[in-house]
């Protein structure tokens, strides 16, 4: 009886060949977490593009781009990122990390 079920099952939705049956590749919620810090750095370092004293590091010192955002997963799950602001006087800095500051606060990027 149950052989009879699952031939009529099969018949009536044409299942006759398994390989057009493609697995679907879940995410998990790290991957996820990965992928929206990623989107979020990319972001912020697009929208200071314009910003000529602002560079952006790992913890390490090592020089982040846009293209090697994508090849970083922290163990702890986090990029570590650093903003350097580089200027010629603490107040071109300090106005430099509050607009900064500003933009990252209202979502501006």
């Amino acid at each position: 009886m149950v052989q009879l079920a699952v031939g009529w099952v099969r018949n009536f939705f044409n299942f006759s060949k398994v390989e057009e049956f493609k697995l679907v590749e879940t995410i998990s919620p790290s991957r996820m977490g990965f992928y929206f810090e990623h989107e979020e750095l990319k972001r912020l370092m697009e929208r200071l593009k314009g910003f000529g004293a602002v560079e952006f590091t790992d913890v390490y010192g090592t020089p982040l781009t846009e293209e090697s955002i994508d090849k970083r997963f922290g163990k702890d799950g986090g990029i570590d990122c650093v903003i350097h602001i580089i200027t010629e006087t603490e107040r071109g800095a300090k106005n430099v990390a509050t607009r900064i500051r500003n933009i990252i606060v209202n979502g501006d990027y």
